[in-house]
């Protein structure tokens, strides 16, 4: 196991990442109302463009990997859509209209397995599902609207690019058909049905993850617990059948985001400053395995040639990290064995399994 950290940030923190499909360039939120895409490679990451458009802080990315698209979303209740042209090789943005009830800050977004939409969370108790008009060449949506009594705070899609699992903060993980007729025309089901609502958690839901072959679901709350929720591969979950769960509860602080690595290993972080591993046993349960503790490879690019010689002398061998910069905010998949986290520490943290 290995991990490699590199300061790409000089603010505050990083509020959201997102790789493209190659995992050779990336785009974070420097937490502040601007996206920075770089060019990763071995000798670290050199800057390519800076994306302007939102007024508040971006609180979501993501980068299609086959049509290179980037979707962002900000508190200033808007999101965009990014292509890059191929002349000028320069950014930009395409508008997402936006119903005037989606009026809260927007908190979440992804784009389908298809690319031909994206699921965008918020504020409002509300999902927009947005899908692409091409003869006004804008984003238009459609609105989930009735069964959330609070902010939707993470929303992820099933495979099968019409079923969309949200989490929201008020303590419920739900289920939805999100078809759009004019973009899933093999898909006949209503618009925003309610197909399963679980309240395992107790608390807020913070993120939520898919297995790679959407047989379980992940679920992260504030109450110190990770549950995961056993669908099936072929299965459409239905209203009034409860799935089963299994729940760990853990001694380190809430976790924020999840991933699984395969059907087996499941990954998140959050505000305690190590991913946790939890591993599927004989028989089909879930239980944590532990901390990530491993020995840096690399450390964090820049910093102060003073600090560096106090740190040679012990000189800040005893001063603890804030609080604030202990927490991980984020974590993407970079194969099955390498994912990346990004935190309030400024760094892009790469780790191998």
């Amino acid at each position: 196991m290995s991990v490699t950290k590199q300061k790409v940030s000089d603010s505050s923190g990083i509020s959201c990442h997102a790789w493209n499909g190659a995992r050779t360039k990336v785009a974070i939120c420097p937490y502040t109302n601007e996206v920075h895409v770089y060019e990763a490679d071995e000798s670290g990451y050199k800057l390519l463009a800076t994306l302007k458009e939102h007024e508040q802080l971006v609180s979501g990315i993501d980068w299609s990997p086959k049509k290179d698209f980037i979707v962002t979303c900000a508190h200033d209740r808007n999101a965009y859509v990014w292509e890059q042209s191929k002349e000028e090789g320069k950014w930009e943005p395409q508008m997402t209209i936006l119903p005037s009830n989606f009026n809260r800050a927007a908190l979440c977004v992804q784009w389908s397995p298809k690319e031909n939409k994206f699921a965008l969370g918020g504020g409002s108790k509300a999902v927009a599902v947005c899908y692409y008009q091409e003869e006004n060449n804008w984003w238009i949506s459609k609105l989930i609207r009735k069964k959330h009594n609070s902010s939707v705070t993470c929303v992820k899609w099933h495979s099968n690019n019409w079923l969309l699992a949200t989490g929201s903060s008020d303590f419920k993980c739900r289920l939805f058909s999100a078809n759009i007729a004019s973009v899933d025309l093999d898909v006949q089901r209503k618009f925003g049905e309610l197909l399963m609502e679980v309240d395992v958690a107790k608390n807020w839901v913070h993120g939520l993850s898919w297995s790679p072959q959407c047989s379980s679901l992940a679920v992260c709350a504030h109450d110190s617990c990770v549950h995961v929720i056993e669908i099936g591969c072929d299965e459409i979950p239905t209203i009034d059948r409860e799935p089963k769960c299994y729940t760990m509860k853990f001694p380190q602080l809430p976790q924020c985001a999840a991933l699984f690595l395969d059907e087996e290993r499941l990954v998140t972080v959050g505000f305690h400053d190590k991913p946790l591993l939890f591993n599927k046993k004989d028989g089909g349960k879930w239980a944590m395995e532990g901390e990530l503790k491993v020995a840096e490879k690399g450390g964090a690019a820049g910093g102060s040639s003073v600090a560096k010689k106090m740190n040679m002398f012990g000189g800040g061998r005893d001063k603890a990290k804030p609080t604030y910069a202990r927490v991980k905010t984020d974590i993407k998949l970079i194969n099955q064995n390498k994912f990346s986290v990004s935190g309030m520490d400024q760094n892009l943290i790469l780790f191998k399994v």
